[in-house]
């Protein structure tokens, strides 16, 4: 099923219902789950194609990826990820080779927490097996 989306006079509203905020807009506290940082190499199918694109963050609402070219806000999209059936999203944003994707339905909590435990970058897999985080050089001092 196709959802609309709410609209300005500008285009999607940043931070409505589902609306992730633009690229590069400060608004954090409009997130309703901060990002994480990932680097996964997945497969989408827009349409007729398949291309693998890169995760580069992930929430339980939704998800950056890099190597598709710009879409149009609204188009539907399946991802795959590990270990689960194609996810339906649809593009809540575009640049060039970028977009963000809102899921239809938010990954369970169990789900979203093994996908960072497995393949999130930094300090946030180390967060989410439980060891805490390496100390800054800056804390050394």
């Amino acid at each position: 099923m196709f959802r609309k989306q709410e609209l300005d006079a500008t285009g999607p509203r940043e931070g409505g219902p589902g609306m992730p905020p633009t690229p590069g807009a400060n608004s954090a506290e409009a997130r309703r789950f901060p990002r994480i940082g990932v680097e996964l190499p997945v497969r989408v199918k827009h349409g007729l194609v398949r291309v693998t694109v890169m995760l580069k963050d992930l929430t339980p609402y939704g998800a950056r990826i890099e190597g598709l070219e710009k879409q149009r806000i609204g188009e539907p999209i399946m991802l795959m990820l590990p270990g689960l059936k194609p996810k339906l999203a649809f593009i809540a944003w575009s640049e060039p080779m970028t977009s963000g994707l809102e899921f239809d339905h938010p990954l369970h909590e169990d789900v979203f927490a093994t996908l960072i435990s497995d393949f999130a970058v930094g300090h946030h897999r180390r967060m989410a097996l439980g060891r805490p985080a390496k100390p800054s050089i800056r804390d050394a001092a």
